[in-house]
């Protein structure tokens, strides 16, 4: 299929359907396999917060959100600035342990751990935003993510995984583009641990009723 440029319907590209999706998972799984990225260390924190300079640095994506979605200029850096925005305060967020009984010969700690590979889907309407919420919490919390964006805006978030390169380990951050096929296969598959959606209310319930057939945890921004 192809990426069509809201200002005069030109073809930005072509993307391929048969993108190589059982690769990034099986990359993550052995990724997590082995030992996985740590959850809040300073290490991640200070990549996460050199990658959100990297994009307000980045003046091709913003002349690419123009050109795939049409969103005029200034509300393209708004779009760019709020992700950033919410990427930083993310990365000053701690989950500390939180220890629940201390008394003698028990000592129950309530801690967090990686859950392993996410999948975040994004919606076309806020394409870089959207995208940068669900890949901040996701990478900060130690686990691995891949980002499936709207097949009619794919290259924001293509774009936002080869800034990301820079600043993460291989395999780490990963965006998948395809047509509406993808969404459902990745929600079926076993091995995704989560899945964060922002949609329509009715592709919402696909997503949970899909994501339960295996026990994924689901997180669900909707509107009608």
């Amino acid at each position: 299929m192809a990426s069509i440029q809201q200002l005069g319907n030109q073809i930005l590209m072509f993307q391929s359907l048969l993108a190589p999706m059982l690769t990034a998972l099986s990359r993550r799984e052995s990724l997590h396999s082995r030992a996985g990225p740590k959850p809040h260390t300073r290490r991640g924190r200070k990549a996460l917060l050199a990658f959100a300079d990297a994009v307000g640095y980045s003046e091709d994506l913003t002349k690419l959100l123009v050109k795939e979605q049409g969103k005029p200029a200034q509300f393209a850096a708004a779009d760019i600035q709020s992700g950033i925005a919410s990427v930083k305060a993310t990365a000053n967020f701690e989950l500390k342990d939180e220890v629940l009984e201390n008394i003698e010969n028990r000592e129950v700690i309530l801690r967090y751990t990686p859950l392993g590979v996410v999948v975040g889907i994004v919606p076309w309407n806020f394409p870089v935003m959207l995208c940068l919420i669900k890949i901040a919490p996701a990478l900060l919390t130690g686990n691995t993510i891949i980002v499936k964006p709207s097949p009619y805006t794919p290259y924001c978030a293509l774009k936002l995984a080869e800034i990301g390169q820079k600043f993460f380990p291989p395999g780490v951050l990963q965006a998948l583009s395809g047509d509406d096929n993808l969404g459902p296969w990745l929600t079926a598959h076993p091995g995704p641990a989560k899945i964060s959606f922002t949609g329509s209310s009715a592709t919402g319930k696909k997503v949970m009723e899909s994501a339960s057939k295996t026990l994924k945890r689901v997180t669900l921004e909707l509107r009608k």
